[in-house]
């Protein structure tokens, strides 16, 4: 009896769910097949802008999906600080993809009405696409409602890049970060202590006195045009100071604050004998 009544409820539930239609719910929206931009930086050139007058940026604009549906147009915009409500154009009617598209600090300040030396420091220009499909729906990029033209998900595609942004910063002169600094480390070593910062080749520091210890080096890697810092990982002692712990290591990455003459690293602590997790370390004048 169990049974039978089991499948009248199951015959039931499917008659229901059949007896559905489209029409009968018409808070249901309608579904368009759209495609969906890809912005890259040219690393090879600038991709911050430490002087405007001689900033030359790069980047390419094409699909996420290459092999998919190819939009009538794209008309490359730009914004100016976040103002969404002040949207200006780069390039109209890009047709064809992927595309190269070069820019100067002065083309992105003439835009709003300026110039490169106008250009302060944390002035920020965000790039990014308003496509148009074969059938003339039109989708912008920056909106002014706090909707997202692609749904929350597209932005967390694996690699996806929908807009990219050229932002001023202090210049970095690798010089500026020689010497002796403080580091400041509350997590790991929970203690800040003084490091002498000497230059190898033409971006690496080499960091003397990592954990209080006047024998432990360790190195980072500097990009001097991103800004970027590198640590591969790298053993800096046969033993962790004050502890049984075998091959201290660290690696991870970070960026330098020209402005303020910081640097800020993220850095992944290990041992032979397992790991301390990540903690983030403050190195200043």
């Amino acid at each position: 009896m169990n049974k039978i009544f089991s499948l009248m409820i199951l015959c039931a539930a499917v008659l229901m769910v059949s007896s559905c239609r489209d029409k009968d719910n018409p808070a249901i929206p309608d579904l368009k097949r759209t495609v969906l931009p890809q912005f890259v930086k040219d690393t090879s050139v600038d991709v911050l802008i430490q002087d405007p007058a001689t900033f030359r940026g790069r980047f390419n604009v094409g699909l996420y999906f290459a092999n998919d549906n190819k939009p009538q147009k794209m008309d490359i915009v730009v914004v100016m600080n976040g103002d969404k409500s002040k949207i200006k154009t780069l390039k109209a009617n890009v047709s064809s993809f992927p595309a190269t598209i070069d820019v100067t600090a002065d083309q992105l300040a003439q835009l709003f009405g300026k110039t490169a030396a106008d250009i302060q420091t944390g002035d920020a220009f965000d790039i990014g696409a308003d496509v148009t499909l074969t059938d003339g729906t039109f989708i912008p990029i920056f909106r002014t409602d706090g909707t997202e033209p692609y749904g929350g998900d597209a932005q967390n595609f694996p690699g996806s890049s929908l807009s990219i942004q050229y932002k001023k910063v202090c210049p970095l002169d690798i010089n500026d970060l020689l010497g002796t600094f403080t580091v400041d480390d509350p997590d790991f070593w929970e203690a800040s202590y003084p490091v002498t910062i000497a230059l190898e080749g033409t971006n690496v520091l080499k960091i003397t006195g990592w954990v209080q210890d006047p024998t432990a080096v360790i190195r980072f890697n500097v990009n001097l045009k991103t800004q970027e810092i590198t640590v591969p990982k790298q053993v800096y002692l046969p033993t962790l100071p004050g502890t049984p712990y075998h091959k201290p290591a660290a690696e991870g990455t970070g960026t330098v604050d020209a402005c303020a003459t910081t640097m800020s690293v993220r850095l992944t602590n290990t041992v032979d004998e397992g790991s301390f997790g990540a903690a983030t370390v403050e190195l200043h004048k």
